[in-house]
């Protein structure tokens, strides 16, 4: 993985997930597909989508990601909470990808503290 910021679109998956989104015929059910077998990466860009599409203008995301969110449809409750658990695993689970790369990236714990604070927020932003 390609990464050069701790946001949820600061990485190459993230930005290919975006790209297979936009072409998706149904925009939910990819998202549902990603968070049940996605990569960490995929599954926090789908979060930060969803937590966009709710109305949350204070999650950071791609200008692109913003552009092509623009008048779409808020996302369902159920989905947006399955999310929400779906980071819970993330974080709950030393072992997911994001925590190797961002211990090992930074050069002290900043950028896994500031990795780990952006799951929170887009958590926090889908309840």
């Amino acid at each position: 993985m390609g990464a050069w910021s701790t946001g949820s679109f600061g990485n190459d998956d993230a930005l290919d997930w975006f790209g297979d989104l936009k072409e998706a015929p149904e925009v939910f059910p990819f998202i549902q597909e990603t968070l049940a077998v996605g990569s960490t990466e995929s599954i926090v860009a789908a979060g930060a989508v969803l937590a966009l599409l709710s109305g949350n203008s204070g999650i950071e995301v791609h200008p692109h990601v913003a552009e092509w969110a623009a008048g779409r449809p808020t996302p369902p409750s159920a989905l947006k909470l399955s999310a929400a658990n779906a980071i819970q695993d993330i974080i709950e689970d030393p072992e997911a990808d994001g925590h190797d790369v961002w211990a090992e990236l930074g050069e002290d714990d900043e950028d896994y503290v500031a990795w780990l604070a952006n799951l929170k927020k887009i958590q926090t932003l889908l309840h």
